[in-house]
């Protein structure tokens, strides 16, 4: 799992979310900038000389800053690349609905408290704390996630639920059947019994190795998610772009 560098808690939330270093601070930099550049644009067709506009020159980014904090909406943009979707859970958007209804069901949370991100999800039957501040992923019963969600909402956090389809990993195989029931203990909705003491060991060591499973992905394949992640956000450049349209011209003629 990828713990807390600095104040990077935006790019470590996403990459433990999807298990997976993809996003480099840079990636999520670049993301925040076009963003910036975009609200540069709308605000300039109100005229440059506003008031509103030479403020918005002179203050600071909104999307992201020096310490390596990065906004919801650079957040939202950079899973939106992934075909992933970030609603907050208590818009009216009816899939966000369904979710506060029973929030168990779903794959995958995106918190955010007092200016820290961090993710949670589900594998099989599982729940996961993912966050970059923990030793370790920390599995969650289905109750105490329940009260997680509450009390993050009773003191003024903020819940995102990603809905799309998410990359699979390793700790959706691991925890397929298995899950931690209320007491602590282990069952196997698989074989349909509880795990007794002499299996608990058993139990506890894939625990731990879900420590080692959660993020490892290989190197080559990290690269090929990287190269499509960039190929959908990368604006081509004055040339390509004018080759493009040369190539559209010809085939046009043909």
């Amino acid at each position: 799992m990828f713990q807390q560098d600095g104040a990077l808690c935006g790019q470590h939330c996403l990459n433990n979310a999807l298990q997976s270093s993809l996003f480099s601070a840079v990636d999520l930099s670049e993301i925040a900038r076009q963003l910036d550049e975009k609200e540069r644009q709308t605000m300039a067709e109100r005229g440059t000389d506003t008031k509103e506009y030479r403020e918005f020159i002179a203050n600071p980014s909104s999307n992201f800053d020096d310490s390596g904090y990065f906004s919801v909406q650079v957040l939202s943009e950079a899973l939106g690349n992934m075909n992933l979707e970030l609603v907050s859970f208590q818009s009216d958007d009816s899939r966000a609905a369904k979710a506060r209804n029973a929030p168990v069901e779903e794959r995958l949370f995106v918190c955010h408290m007092e200016d820290h991100w961090f993710s949670m999800r589900k594998f099989g039957q599982q729940w996961v704390n993912l966050n970059s501040t923990l030793t370790g992923p920390e599995l969650l019963t289905d109750t105490y996630f329940n009260m997680l969600l509450s009390t993050l909402q009773n003191e003024g956090g903020r819940l995102f639920v990603v809905f799309g389809e998410l990359p699979f990993s390793e700790a959706d195989e691991v925890f397929s059947n298995l899950r931690r029931t209320e007491d602590g203990s282990y069952f196997d909705d698989g074989e349909g019994h509880r795990l007794g003491s002499d299996q608990l060991d058993e139990a506890t060591a894939m625990e731990r190795g879900l420590r080692l499973s959660l993020a490892k992905t290989p190197a080559e394949a990290v690269r090929a998610q990287r190269a499509a992640f960039l190929s959908r956000f990368t604006a081509p450049t004055p040339a390509e772009a004018a080759s493009n349209q040369n190539s559209a011209v010809a085939d046009q003629k043909n």
